[in-house]
C-alpha cells in the first residue's frame, strides 16, 4: 500500500517526477494525464484542442480500483477537487455496468492513439540547473525528437480538407461563381431524387466550396452532363474531377464531403472501354474506407434523431460516438452540438452512411457482389430517422430504401430455410402457396408502411421507387430460384413470378421516361437485366421460343428505345444505357432468338405470325443478321396481358429441359454476356 505524500510547493516539478517514479503501468499513465491537463489549465504547457478534450474525456471516467482512488486523492485536493469525486458506489456500479467500460477498447489504433500522447506530456527535469539535471534534459529532448514520428502516427484522427486555392475550380477559371451557384440549384431540383445523402441547407454552394474541391466539382460536373448547352463546360469540370480523384486519393485527403463526393460521382459514370473498367466498386470502396475511418457508421450521442425507446441504452460504447467528439473529427471543434447548426452537421454524418448503406446495396444487388457495407445499429434502428425537426424532403425515400435492403436479406433467408425443411413434406402446391404468400406480404408490408413517404400526391409510385421494388422482388426470385433443396413447383414458380416481375421492371422504365431523363447507371442495369431475365426464360440452348404474348417482345425493344433516348440526351451525355441498349437489341436480332428458316419442327413460325398479326407496324426478321424494325415511340404505355396461367404455361414450355440461362448467377459478366453475341 502506498503511503500519502506530503506536497512541498518549492518543488512541484521534482515532487511531480518523484511521484511518476513511484508509479507503474496504468497507475503512471493515469497521473502523467492527470499532470498534463493540470499544466494546460495553468498556461504552462499547451495542448491541441483535440487532445486535450480526448484526455480530459478518459480521465474524467468514473474509476473504480481503490489503489487508483487512494493515490490520486492527494494531487485531487492540491486543485482543490474532492477526493471522492471519482469514487463509485457498489449500487451505482451495479446499475451502470457502462462505468467499467474501456474507452476505444474496441479499437486498438484509437486506443494507441490515446496513449502515444503520455510520455510527451509527461513531467521532466528541465527545472534542474545540475550537471545531472542539464544531461537529462538534453537526454529528454533527443527522445522527444526520436519520439515525434510516433507521436505523429498515433495522432488523433482528423479530417483532412480538400479546400486549397489550387484545387478550387472557381481560382482556376473552369467555372464561374455566378455558373456555380446557378448549376447548384440545378442538382437540387433535377438530380437530388437519384442521388441522396445531401442536405440542402446545409450543402449550400459556399459551404461545399470552402470544405471539399472534389465535392464541389463533382456537383458541378453532374449538373452540365444535363444542360443541353454545356457541353463544353461539362469537358473542363469533367477533367478537373478526374484529376482532383487521384490528388484526393494520393494526398489522402479526407471528410465527410469526400465521402459525398465519391458517392456523387457514382450514378452517371461515363463507360470505359471494357465493363471491367467500370470504377463504380471502386469509388464505393473508397467511400466506404473513409466513411468507417471517420466513424460515420457510429450512432451520434446524444442523438440528434428520434430513436425507438431504451434504444441508445442498449448501445455498446463501441457503436456509438460522441457529439462533441464528431464534431471535432470533421473539424468543427467550436460548434456546440446541441445548436441547430450543430445538429445539422451531426445529422449529416448519419445521412451520409445510411445513403451509403442504399447505394451498395444496390449496386451490389444490380451486379450480382458480396455486400460490402455492414448494417450496424446505425441501420438496424433507422425506421423512424426520417422523422426530424430537420429533415430533408428525401429522407423518408432514404429510410425506405433503406429498409427494403436491410430486411430483404432476412426475406431470402427465410425463404430457402423453409425450402431446407420441407423436402418431401410441404412440396407441390402447398408449398408454392406458402411462398408466394410470403413473399407477396414483405412487399405489401413495406409500401403500406412506405407509401406515404414515397408517393407523389396521385398515390402512384415515381418511377425510380417502382423499378427499385420490382427489381428487388425479381432479385429475391433470382436468389432462390435455383436452390438446391426447394422442388420443382417451387422453381416453377420462382420463374413465373420473375418473369411477371421482370415486365414490371421494364413497363415502370418505358411509363416512367419523362420522368427518368438522369436515370442513373445501377438503375439502367436493373432495367435491362430485366430484359435479359425475360428474353432467357424464353428461349432455350436449343432455339426454342416459349410462346409469350406478342407484345411482351415490343416491350423489350420499347425499354431499348427508352434506355438509348435517356443515355443520348443531351447530346453530350454518353449514357452507359446507350450501350446496353445496343446490347440487347443484337441479343433480339441474335440467330437465338430467330431460328433459321425451313425447320418444320420450329413452332416459332405460329408464334411470329401471331406477332404480326398483332402488330403490324413493327417487322421481324428470321434471318439473324437482317436489321430489326423498332416501332416508333408511342406515348401510350404498354399493357402486359398475359395472365399468371399464360405465364405459368409459357414457363413450363420453355423449361421442361432445365436447360436455361441460370437466373442465380447474376454476376454482371454472366447475364451480360447472354448470349454471347459475336
Amino acid at each position: 500500500m502506498l503511503l500519502p505524500v506530503r506536497l512541498k510547493t518549492s518543488k512541484p516539478h521534482a515532487l511531480s517526477a518523484d511521484e511518476a517514479n513511484k508509479r507503474t503501468g496504468l497507475e503512471k499513465a493515469i497521473f502523467q494525464v492527470e499532470q498534463a491537463l493540470k499544466r494546460s489549465r495553468d498556461g504552462s504547457t499547451g495542448l491541441a484542442l483535440d487532445v486535450e478534450a480526448d484526455l480530459r474525456q478518459l480521465i474524467s471516467a468514473p474509476q473504480t480500483a481503490p489503489l487508483r482512488r487512494h493515490s490520486t486523492s492527494n494531487a485531487h485536493s492540491a486543485n482543490g477537487v474532492s477526493p471522492n469525486a471519482h469514487e463509485v458506489s457498489p449500487a451505482n456500479m451495479g446499475e451502470k455496468p457502462d462505468e467499467l467500460a474501456l474507452n476505444n477498447a474496441d479499437n486498438p489504433l484509437q486506443l494507441l492513439a490515446m496513449a502515444s500522447v503520455l510520455p510527451g506530456q509527461s513531467p521532466s527535469t528541465n527545472m534542474s540547473t545540475s550537471p545531472a539535471g542539464t544531461l537529462a534534459h538534453q537526454t529528454s529532448v533527443e527522445s522527444d525528437l526520436a519520439d515525434a514520428d510516433l507521436q505523429q502516427f498515433f495522432g488523433s484522427l482528423m479530417s483532412n480538407l480538400d479546400n486549397t486555392p489550387e484545387l478550387d475550380p472557381i481560382e482556376l477559371g473552369l467555372v464561374t461563381s455566378e455558373e456555380a451557384d446557378t448549376l447548384f440549384a440545378f442538382f437540387y431540383e433535377r438530380l437530388s431524387h437519384t442521388r441522396w445523402g445531401l442536405d440542402p441547407t446545409l450543402h449550400t454552394s459556399a459551404f461545399v466550396r470552402s470544405r471539399s474541391a472534389f465535392l464541389f466539382t463533382s456537383i458541378l460536373a453532374a449538373s452540365a452532363l444535363f444542360l443541353p448547352k454545356a457541353e463544353a463546360l461539362s469537358k473542363r469540370l469533367s477533367h478537373h474531377r478526374s484529376h482532383l480523384v487521384r490528388t484526393v486519393i494520393y494526398n489522402k485527403y479526407r471528410s465527410v464531403e469526400i465521402v459525398l463526393a465519391f458517392m456523387v460521382n457514382i450514378p452517371w459514370m461515363t463507360p470505359a472501354k471494357h465493363w471491367a473498367d467500370d470504377e463504380t466498386c471502386k469509388y464505393l470502396s473508397a467511400a466506404l474506407t473513409l466513411a468507417l475511418d471517420l466513424s460515420l457508421n457510429k450512432i451520434v450521442v446524444p442523438s440528434p434523431t428520434i430513436r425507438p425507446a431504451g434504444f441508445l441504452d442498449r448501445m455498446a460504447k463501441a457503436d456509438c460516438i460522441d457529439a462533441t467528439k464528431a464534431l471535432q473529427i470533421d473539424g468543427f471543434p467550436n460548434v456546440d452540438p446541441s445548436s441547430a447548426w450543430g445538429r445539422r452537421l451531426l445529422r449529416t454524418r448519419e445521412r451520409v452512411y445510411l445513403a451509403l448503406f442504399v447505394l451498395d446495396r444496390g449496386v451490389c444487388l444490380a451486379r450480382g457482389r458480396p455486400y460490402a457495407v455492414p448494417i450496424g445499429p446505425l441501420v438496424e434502428s433507422c425506421d423512424t430517422w426520417h422523422i426530424s425537426d430537420i429533415a430533408d424532403r428525401w429522407d423518408g425515400s432514404v429510410i425506405s430504401a433503406a429498409v427494403l435492403r436491410r430486411d430483404l436479406v432476412g426475406l431470402i433467408a427465410g425463404v430457402r430455410e423453409f425450402c431446407d425443411g420441407s423436402q418431401g413434406i410441404n412440396g407441390g402446391s402447398t408449398a408454392v402457396k406458402f411462398l408466394k404468400d410470403k413473399i407477396d406480404r414483405f412487399f405489401e408490408q413495406w409500401f403500406a408502411v412506405w407509401s406515404r413517404q414515397i408517393t407523389q400526391g396521385d398515390g402512384q409510385l415515381p418511377p425510380y421507387v417502382e423499378i427499385l421494388a420490382s427489381h428487388t422482388k425479381l432479385s429475391t426470385y433470382c436468389n432462390v430460384v435455383n436452390h438446391p433443396t426447394a422442388s420443382n413447383d417451387v422453381k416453377q414458380f420462382f420463374r413465373a413470378a420473375g418473369l411477371a416481375s421482370a415486365m414490371n421492371v421494364m413497363r415502370a422504365a418505358v411509363q416512367g421516361e419523362n420522368r427518368l431523363k438522369s436515370m442513373p447507371n445501377n438503375t439502367v442495369i436493373m432495367v435491362s437485366f430485366a430484359a435479359c431475365f425475360a428474353l432467357a426464360l424464353g428461349a432455350t440452348a436449343l432455339g426454342s421460343r416459349a410462346m409469350l404474348a406478342p407484345n411482351a417482345r415490343s416491350l423489350i425493344e420499347e425499354t431499348t428505345q427508352v434506355l438509348e433516348r435517356i443515355g443520348s440526351t443531351p447530346k453530350h451525355r454518353n449514357g452507359l444505357s446507350v450501350l446496353f441498349a445496343r446490347h440487347i437489341r443484337r441479343i433480339l436480332q441474335s440467330s437465338l432468338l430467330h431460328p433459321a428458316e425451313g425447320n418444320p419442327g420450329n413452332t416459332m413460325a405460329g408464334s411470329e405470325q401471331a406477332m404480326h398479326q398483332d402488330n403490324p407496324n413493327v417487322e421481324y426478321s428470321s434471318s439473324s443478321n437482317a436489321p430489326v424494325n423498332l416501332p416508333n415511340a408511342s406515348s401510350e404505355p404498354y399493357v402486359f396481358d398475359m395472365t399468371d396461367d399464360q405465364i405459368l404455361e409459357a414457363i413450363n414450355n420453355a423449361s421442361a429441359s432445365q436447360d436455361l440461362f441460370q437466373l442465380d448467377e447474376t454476376m454482371f459478366v454472366d447475364w451480360l454476356d447472354w448470349p454471347n453475341v459475336t
